[in-house]
């Protein structure tokens, strides 16, 4: 008996640490604010003042890295977005027909080279559990990981932490291009060297229509210890956001910078993105629609607290072929403050203002939000 559960614990030891690695780990978070909201449009009786309750990119997913080898496993993910407010699309009418987020990429138009889907949604009708990163690959200790599916390009994941409101209503996607989730893309990640690491994905060309197959990449150098976090980044060909104009498929730059100095954190970030296709305006002239941002941020902690500010820009190049109604400047400027419970819940405060720009003072919008709430993770 005594050899039986000797050998039991022995088999139970080798085994348990191999189970644990296969199995898949669910995780997610809760984020919902209360929030006061007004905008102003100058010329225009569309004025707009009303509370609301926001999910904040409220998820959940599960993910897992399975050993295959003594160096190689099978990496995976699937994650989706929820409507954790019950309401994902407010103040429609029984009948409004609309633009929706059905691909989960944040944005009420399709930006991943797929049409643009409309959908007729009636009041207290809604969507739930929108697409978000979802992949496969197989990762080597030594030499990297490959891995295709849908997820964020790496000029998007360049941000690192630099956004300090992301994910909110005030988020740098505002005025800055490029924070595109895409379709159909495979993608390599290489190991981290001298704190540096390198990654490139390319896309399917998986619509006839609009055979888009877009590249990005990025360079990400994060030292922790020395608090410094710098990435240089590229889209090439990706149809996706951009923040003065429309959505339409970009070559887009993005250079970030971070430095981290006992409680005290700066953040720095450079965009430029201009369109692949010029268009023709109508004084005959040929357009690349391109547009410049910035933006600049600080983030200082004092024991659970966290104070935060930022603000960006992004404006226009060549205003001369935009229309009357067309943006040629948008800037944020956002304060907010952090209370961290423990490391997975927090409470938050933050308020934003938001200018458009247009290229006749007649139609510049200016929107105000002031925002409560609380995020968990799980």
């Amino acid at each position: 008996m005594k050899r039986n559960l000797i050998a039991l614990a022995v088999l139970s030891a080798t085994v348990a640490p191999l189970t644990a690695q296969a199995n898949p780990k669910v995780y997610g978070q809760i984020n919902l604010s209360a929030e006061a909201y007004e905008q102003d449009r100058d010329g225009s009786v569309n004025d707009q003042e009303f509370t609301r309750m926001q999910s904040n990119a409220s998820r959940f997913g599960v993910k897992g890295e399975a050993e295959l080898t003594g160096t190689l496993s099978a990496v995976y993910g699937i994650e989706w977005e929820v409507t954790a407010d019950g309401d994902d699309i407010s103040r429609l009418s029984a009948s409004t027909t609309t633009a929706v987020d059905t691909n989960g990429d944040g944005k009420a138009d399709s930006t991943d080279g797929k049409a643009t889907s409309t959908s007729t949604i009636s009041n207290g009708n809604r969507l739930d559990l929108t697409q978000r990163n979802r992949f496969i690959g197989i990762k080597h200790q030594d030499f990297g990981t490959i891995k295709m599916g849908k997820y964020d390009t790496y000029l998007k994941l360049a941000q690192g932490k630099v956004d300090l409101f992301n994910d909110f209503a005030a988020d740098m996607q505002f005025t800055i291009a490029g924070e595109n989730r895409i379709n159909n893309v495979i993608g390599y990640e290489s190991p981290k060297i001298m704190n540096t690491q390198f990654n490139i994905m390319a896309q399917t060309q998986d619509t006839a229509s609009k055979a888009t197959n877009g590249n990005s990449l990025s360079i990400v150098h994060h030292n922790e210890e020395s608090g410094l976090y710098l990435a240089l980044a590229a889209d090439m060909g990706i149809n996706g956001s951009s923040a003065v104009f429309s959505s339409r498929e970009n070559d887009t730059m993005r250079l970030v910078g971070s430095y981290k100095i006992a409680d005290l954190t700066l953040n720095a970030l450079y965009s430029t993105s201009s369109a692949v296709v010029e268009t023709k305006r109508a004084d005959g002239k040929m357009y690349d629609d391109a547009e410049t941002a910035y933006l600049l941020g600080a983030a200082y902690k004092l024991n659970d607290i966290v104070f935060k500010a930022q603000y960006s820009a992004a404006e226009a190049d060549d205003t001369d072929g935009l229309a009357a109604t067309a943006n040629v400047e948008k800037t944020q400027a956002t304060i907010g403050a952090d209370y961290n419970f423990s490391s997975k819940t927090r409470a938050f405060v933050w308020y934003t203002m938001q200018e458009e720009t247009k290229k006749v003072a007649i139609n510049n919008i200016e929107t105000n939000i002031l925002a409560i709430g609380m995020e968990t993770k799980f």
